[in-house]
């Protein structure tokens, strides 16, 4: 079956229809000969049209449905039949598969040659065109190809290095190793790092069994597992990851904390590091914080604005108490970042008392909690500031164990979990 084309050139039809003038189509192809870009692309840099609107006509003219991604159900079956470099170069999604057909949205359905190619591509399988928006297409191309088969091909090798020559690991990063065996568990963490930071993975949790290793991955607040048969190499992958974070490698016995960062796909990522000794070894959980995002307003939280008013109301009470509740990933830690960086002004002495240290925000006051000396003990620290005992409000913020700071003295408290506050 012959695919959908255009009767006209785009930019004729556009001036046709009465949705752009003829001067501006015009302006636009003068500019198209110098940037070398796409007309569609170009009218909407020049403000022309909106790239909905662009891609509504284009679904009318072609007579081919128009997707929002976020409210479609996607096939993972059908998403491989398109390797991801084509994907990508093409701006198209294979989205559904039934029967003889494959059900492909593109951002730029008037492109013939990456049609032609594309249907090449899925043959003999009849292709199906629909039309969604390329920032869309972009976002589920990083959360739809996963390096799952790539960290799988790393445990496989790692595995059999471990039979031959075991493992003697020195210290070292995750960018650079020293031999083969350590040049392996560097890639394979590397892979797992930029798999999690590309589906949007709030944390890591690496778990020995008898006779597998579970890695599982926090996304949206749900925990994605991925099974590898090498249980062996999770040696490896937990001492490499101790010598990373500073922490002692002896110690088997005993849970530790520590943190490091490194930079993937462009991205200044924050790890937070937690081990626990178990059955068959050590369970390792990691906390992603991806600090090149910087810290968002409160409109840029997603928080509706009913609730939003009603939250900036209570921010700008002279005293009270904010209690920020939810699982693993729900934005407690953003929303109230977001809430000091409202509230961060020269008339206002802010302090931070946080157990870890979560963003450095480069604002308030931010400080280390200490931890709880005795048990049942909540320990009273002073925060050294000239001053009056009670003076503007300060607040205190953490996650697990939190500070609460009234005037200039800091009492740690633990909270439950998914328990996180201000007060002032």
């Amino acid at each position: 079956m012959a695919q959908p084309r255009l009767k006209m050139r785009l930019g004729d039809l556009l001036v046709q229809e009465q949705i752009i003038s003829d001067d501006q189509l015009q302006l636009a192809l003068q500019q198209q000969r110098h940037t070398g870009r796409k007309l569609g692309t170009t009218l909407i840099d020049l403000g022309f049209i909106s790239e909905v609107q662009l891609l509504q006509f284009l679904a009318r003219q072609l007579d081919v449905p128009f997707f929002d991604l976020n409210n479609l159900t996607i096939d993972a079956s059908a998403v491989m039949l398109l390797p991801e470099v084509q994907a990508r170069r093409y701006r198209a999604l294979a989205v559904n598969l039934s029967d003889d057909k494959v059900t492909v949205v593109m951002s730029d359905p008037a492109d013939l040659s990456a049609l032609d190619a594309i249907a090449a591509l899925l043959s003999p399988r009849e292709l199906v065109l629909a039309v969604a928006r390329e920032g869309q297409l972009l976002e589920y191309f990083d959360r739809l190809y996963r390096r799952t088969r790539e960290i799988e091909n790393f445990a496989v090798q790692l595995h059999e290095e471990h039979q031959e020559t075991g493992f003697e690991l020195g210290a070292g990063s995750l960018n650079a190793a020293a031999d083969e065996g350590e040049a392996t568990v560097a890639k394979l963490l590397r892979s797992l790092f930029e798999d999690a930071v590309q589906v949007g993975a709030s944390d890591i949790h690496i778990e020995p069994d008898e006779k597998v290793l579970r890695i599982r991955q926090r996304i949206d607040g749900v925990l994605h597992e991925n099974i590898l048969n090498e249980v062996r190499i999770a040696q490896a992958l937990v001492l490499r990851l101790k010598l990373v974070a500073g922490l002692d490698i002896s110690e088997k016995r005993l849970p530790q904390d520590g943190r490091f960062n490194m930079k993937v796909r462009g991205r200044d990522v924050d790890v937070r590091m937690s081990t626990m000794p178990v059955q068959y070894g050590e369970s390792v959980v990691m906390r992603l914080l991806d600090q090149s995002s910087g810290i968002l307003s409160l409109a840029e939280t997603g928080m509706p604005p009913a609730i939003l008013t009603r939250f900036r109301r209570q921010l700008k009470r002279p005293h009270g108490m904010i209690l920020v509740t939810g699982p693993t990933g729900s934005g407690k830690t953003t929303t109230l970042y977001g809430a000091l960086s409202e509230l961060n002004q020269a008339s206002h002495k802010i302090i931070t008392v946080e157990d870890p240290l979560m963003i450095v925000s480069g604002g308030p006051t931010q400080t280390q909690l200490s931890p709880i000396t005795a048990a049942g003990s909540l320990p009273i620290r002073t925060v050294a500031a000239p001053g009056p005992t009670i003076g503007p409000p300060t607040w205190g913020i953490g996650d697990g164990q939190a500070g609460v700071c009234i005037g200039h003295v800091c009492i740690s408290v633990n909270l439950a979990a998914g328990g996180i506050f201000i007060t002032f």
